[in-house]
């Protein structure tokens, strides 16, 4: 594959502190320090603990020799993209000197911590230690602060409800996972308190400031079966980050249920327990795209057995995910009939899907020079049959297919300008898509260039 398609697959990845040990400085003044947000203010005496407390007394005394490093460092991590000896030094050097505000989340082999550096601004640092005790995974980045952002509007006529659901799956050990569902709610429901983004140490885990959304807590699910989108984030990423799209497809009349990939991203179990990354396995887009597809189809099973809530209806599900999640989206539709439509945001197509086609609608929704430079994507659309749609946004970047040009606009990968009007376009062609697809209703969007949208180019329409 092509430098520029690895890396869209690997970007999340390493933002989510599975495998780089990154740093950039912070953009905003972070908020005060509260103690609601923090587990702890002492690292543990455990290995872990024992390496965090390492890292930030040696950020003081650069550089690090090539002997200190291995020392402390796992050969995996070592060799991993942006985590060579000099590359390591490299960050800190930028960071200056840190020091420990407290801490997020302490499991038995991670942790998540609040730090500064040199112009005392704060930055979330993420680390997790392998069997030996050595640093597996780390990554540095800023922590977003300053007052609460709200999310974009919905579109729709719908009021928005929102709950989390968690799924068991007992055939594979007992592996837990989370889902969010956002749906139409009753008029009534409009009375009902917001949602919330996520909790404060959730939020402060993911380095995100504090988010306002539309969505209702407990609303009523509006009467009769819905059309069902599932969603998969991109790599490493937590479901949280694409509300907004989520909410306006709610408001349209769509159920979609976002899940969190655990192992991948930092994610909050129903008890309060906040459950770290794995160890990243010695081919990681592989092994993801395999137990992803597990995942869904336990989704897909527990569908119409969930908790009292919305209703799905299993003749109208479409699949869709970012990144990694859009390969996800592809290799759902190819194996499971009950999916009728798939849609691809900026994603690199790996496996299956990539190699034989799939025969039902799919919509690649991708930002600039992707379609030309992702060879990957362009076999999907040459072997598949049934109606297929390519679209290439000037001026989008990876992280622009996310909350992120809204609630943190300048964190890497969103885009030199980024803006609300970039969400709304995408939930514009998306719903198109998933209108045409689930509800057989057409849409001249889907048809060709849109003077209302001028930096949409059509790069491949099949049928």
């Amino acid at each position: 594959m092509p430098r520029t398609t690895v890396h869209r697959m690997s970007a999340l990845l390493a933002a989510a502190a599975l495998v780089v040990l990154l740093g950039a400085a912070p953009t905003q003044a972070a908020s005060p320090a509260t103690t609601d947000r923090f587990v702890a203010t002492e690292l543990p005496d455990s290995p872990v603990g024992r390496q965090t407390r390492w890292l930030i007394e040696a950020s003081a005394r650069l550089p690090l020799g090539d002997a200190e490093l291995r020392a402390h460092c796992g050969e995996r991590f070592l060799s991993s993209p942006g985590a060579t000896p000099a590359e390591i030094n490299d960050v800190l050097r930028t960071l200056g000197a840190l020091r420990l505000v407290g801490l997020v989340v302490v499991e038995p082999d991670g942790l998540v911590a609040i730090v500064t550096g040199a112009d005392a601004q704060e930055l979330v640092l993420t680390l997790a230690v392998d069997r030996a005790g050595l640093i597996a995974f780390a990554t540095i980045e800023p922590a977003v602060g300053g007052p609460a952002v709200a999310l974009p509007e919905p579109s729709g006529r719908a009021a928005v409800g929102m709950d989390v659901v968690q799924l068991v799956d007992r055939a594979r050990g007992g592996r837990r996972l989370m889902l969010s569902r956002w749906y139409p709610a009753a008029k009534s429901s409009r009375e009902r308190p917001l949602a919330v983004y996520a909790s404060s140490r959730l939020t402060a885990a993911l380095g995100l400031p504090p988010v306002r959304v539309h969505a209702r807590r407990g609303a009523r699910a509006r009467r009769g079966r819905l059309p069902v989108v599932l969603f998969s984030p991109g790599l490493g990423a937590s479901r949280v980050i694409y509300q907004t799209l989520a909410e306006d497809l709610a408001s349209h009349g769509y159920l979609v249920l976002a899940v969190d990939h655990t192992g991948e991203a930092p994610v909050e179990f129903p008890d309060g327990h906040i459950e770290l990354p794995s160890a990243l396995p010695r081919h990681p887009i592989t092994s993801a795209s395999a137990t992803r597809v597990l995942d869904m189809r336990l989704i897909l099973r527990r569908l119409s057995t969930m908790r009292q809530g919305p209703l799905p209806d299993p003749r109208r599900i479409a699949a869709m995910g970012h990144s990694l999640g859009g390969s996800t989206a592809a290799a759902l539709v190819r194996a499971q009939p009950i999916v009728r439509a798939g849609v691809n945001l900026d994603g690199t197509i790996v496996g299956a899907p990539s190699r034989l086609g799939i025969r039902r609608p799919f919509l690649a929704l991708t930002g600039a020079g992707h379609w030309a430079q992702d060879r990957s994507l362009r076999r999907l659309f040459k072997r598949s049959r049934g109606p297929r749609l390519a679209l290439e946004v000037a001026g989008l970047e990876h992280m622009s297919f996310s909350d992120l040009p809204v609630i943190a606009p300048r964190a890497p990968g969103v885009g030199k300008r980024p803006s609300r009007r970039d969400i709304s376009l995408q939930s514009a062609y998306v719903r198109a898509f998933l209108n045409r697809h689930l509800r057989d209703r057409p849409s001249r969007l889907l048809h060709g260039p849109s003077r209302r949208f001028p930096r949409v180019s059509f790069k491949y329409r099949g049928r």
